[in-house]
């Protein structure tokens, strides 16, 4: 296998409604402290609900370094504002991308933010960094991502036991895997990957 060779890089993708670039330490806003607090969210995320400082976001912005880990917002066109955050994680070796999005505001979520940052982002990962294979973890309980994930070509791969966050026994983690050439023959029939 050949390893992808890597370099810091800065990201700056547009979708129709959204850009979707590099986090910086002064996105840290107000409102993504507030992510967490919602329960559920926390619970996709198999996190605490807590609200977060804005050292804690800014501690977390700096611990991605944009070579095997870039952290990504999701800004919307117009207003500017950040809806959510994409986590992807590089192994050159492998030459495959392990990607986790939230998308933190309510009246974001069910509407394009997921799915335009999600085309986006995997053109990037597969075609300007050239990796061969997507990864992404989901935590059973989240339904509609484990549906989403089967209809649009995904194979699990594994299924983990982990701890529960919040303290209460364990949760179950399912793993799946999209390959490049799925991901392009999905993208050149225009389906979703």
């Amino acid at each position: 296998m050949v390893t992808t060779q890597l370099q810091p890089r800065t990201i700056a993708l547009e979708t129709p409604h959204y850009v979707v670039r590099t986090l910086e330490p002064g996105d840290a806003t107000e409102t993504w402290r507030d992510w967490l607090v919602d329960p559920q969210t926390a619970r996709n995320l198999n996190a605490r609900p807590e609200r977060l400082s804005a050292e804690a976001v800014q501690a977390y912005i700096a611990g991605f370094n944009r070579t095997t880990a870039h952290l990504l917002g999701i800004f919307q066109k117009g207003t500017g504002r950040l809806v959510g955050i994409r986590a992807v994680y590089v192994d050159p070796k492998r030459s495959e991308f392990l990607v986790n999005v939230l998308v933190g505001e309510k009246d974001a979520r069910d509407k394009s933010a997921r799915a335009e940052s999600r085309q986006a982002v995997y053109r990037y990962f597969f075609e300007q960094m050239n990796l061969q294979t997507a990864r992404c973890a989901v935590v059973a309980t989240n339904k509609s991502v484990l549906d989403g994930l089967a209809k649009r070509g995904w194979v699990e791969t594994r299924v983990e036991t982990r701890p529960n966050a919040a303290g209460d026994g364990t949760i179950n983690l399912h793993n799946f895997r999209l390959p490049r050439d799925v991901w392009q023959r999905r993208w050149a029939n225009g389906e979703p990957s």
